[in-house]
């Protein structure tokens, strides 16, 4: 099977059995989730790890950190059970497509669009929270098209040396047929670890994850180790229904005769919070940008550490902002599609401007 998409060259595409075979290289299958009257946030730690549940920032991690894994973990809240291996999808997110520096905290990417902050000189960052109201995208012409946007919280990918970024989010869409005539908006939840050079795998979607447009979802991303890291996201406007990934570091083997597998480990250089024009699966080509109106991410906050869970807090104090830019002819120029704003040091909007 074979497919060609603008400026890529036609190549075999993977079959569903190997993409299944890939995920399940990576998939840590959890034991069933914990009964419905069971107290998280009176767990010890034996329990958590047992149910894959975010483990609790250590308490010189500050009241912050508390203050975000019990709300995370208070009830209402239901975990569900974990459907594998997913479903693959018909995009993939990426690490950024950089434009243009500019002096001091700014910066411009052809597909992101949001805030990064790097780990102070000697940590990494192990964990990484944000919230965010599910956008509700409008189609901003009625160009016959498929228009998306994915709204995510990550580790590592901004810089052009990193190989690796696990996330977790939500991608919205909306189709313009043929003859005009708009459908109607829709969304998903998806976890990726997205590794230089992967072109034929996208996120997994959570197919049980109930999602749409205006929910309010939280989400956790925690490093267990550089080869390990754990999802957790919990939608608030579902009576708390949430889900729990946990992802091995992807490998992919050298040809012979070397023979050995090269991993993608998480090294917790930086971490993100960004609206994303997503890639079209098997190429390079990006997805038009939806109207997604104004995307606000709340409780943007890390933490950092040199082993196990992190105990240095970090929030958007000393973040790089990204706009999100495209190239546009006749007249050629640079034009603005998604602007960031940081409203405090927990709090992040992204806009469409396009």
């Amino acid at each position: 099977m074979s497919a060609r998409a603008s400026g890529v060259e036609q190549h075999r595409l993977p079959t569903r059995d190997e993409l299944n075979a890939g995920l399940r290289r990576q998939i840590l299958l959890p034991p069933p989730p914990p009964p419905k009257d069971f107290d998280a946030l009176n767990a010890d730690a034996r329990e958590l790890e047992f149910y894959r549940l975010p483990p609790k920032p250590p308490p010189v991690a500050g009241r912050r950190a508390e203050t975000l894994w019990a709300r995370l973990l208070s009830k209402p809240i239901e975990v569900l059970p974990m459907i594998y291996p997913g479903s693959a999808t018909d995009f993939r997110v990426n690490r950024g497509r950089l434009g243009s520096g500019y002096p001091g905290r700014h910066e411009t990417s052809f597909n992101w669009s949001g805030a990064c902050i790097a780990a102070t000189e000697g940590t990494q960052f192990t964990q990484v929270w944000g919230a965010w109201q599910v956008p509700e995208p409008t189609a901003p012409s009625l160009a016959p098209g498929d228009y998306r946007c994915s709204t995510w919280i990550g580790i590592d990918g901004h810089r052009r040396f990193d190989s690796s970024l696990p996330q977790i989010g939500t991608t919205q869409k909306i189709v313009v047929a043929a003859d005009g005539s708009v459908g109607p908006p829709s969304a998903e939840a998806w976890v990726q670890w997205w590794f230089r050079g992967d072109r034929d795998t996208g996120p997994w979607t959570l197919p049980n994850f109930p999602v749409q447009p205006g929910n309010q979802v939280r989400c956790v991303l925690t490093v267990i180790a550089q080869d390990h890291v754990r999802f957790f996201i919990k939608n608030e406007s579902q009576g708390g229904k949430s889900l729990s990934v946990d992802l091995l570091a992807p490998t992919i083997p050298l040809p012979y005769p070397i023979g050995l597998p090269v991993e993608f480990p998480a090294r917790g250089r930086t971490a993100e919070w960004v609206t994303e024009r997503p890639t079209v699966l098997h190429a390079t080509d990006l997805y038009r940008l939806p109207d997604y109106g104004v995307t606000k991410f709340e409780d943007c906050f890390a933490l950092a550490g040199t082993g196990g869970i992190g105990f240095q807090p970090q929030e958007l104090e000393n973040a790089r902002l990204i706009k999100m830019v495209e190239i546009r002819d006749n007249p050629h120029r640079i034009a603005p599609l998604s602007k960031p704003e940081k409203l405090d040091q927990q709090t992040l909007q992204t806009r469409f401007v396009g």
